[in-house]
């Protein structure tokens, strides 16, 4: 893993975290046939692109558990990264969920589900 400062390590778990939450409950809402598979595919693919540089946790806790305490990390510098980039993450998930293009993409989703039942 490359050594990035603590605001980007932070800034990576929060956008990560945000779009897996996002794509996880739009899932939810849709339902597809393969949701759990395009659900574990959109988190591995997020873990992979964020693994250099934070590890790709999305969760605190299990960051925690794996990461508290490693050499060359401060205690405040885990902190901002994984509990603040990630809790801002999945408030941020919210607000983005209920945006418009999101909300327009499940309605369409859903009358296009309609239409083909």
């Amino acid at each position: 893993m490359q050594y990035v400062s603590a605001i980007t390590g932070a800034l990576v778990e929060c956008v990560a975290t945000c779009m897996c939450r996002v794509v996880s409950r739009v899932l939810g809402d849709l339902n597809p046939r393969f949701s759990t598979i395009i659900d574990a595919f959109v988190g591995t693919f997020l873990v992979v692109a964020a693994f250099n540089y934070t590890g790709g946790y999305f969760n605190p806790a299990l960051a925690t558990s794996l990461k508290y305490g490693c050499l060359g990390t401060s205690s405040l510098e885990h902190v901002i990264v994984y509990w603040i980039g990630a809790c801002i993450g999945s408030i941020a998930s919210l607000r983005v969920y209920r945006m418009p293009f999101v909300q327009n993409f499940v309605q369409l989703q859903e009358s296009t589900d309609a239409v083909y039942s």
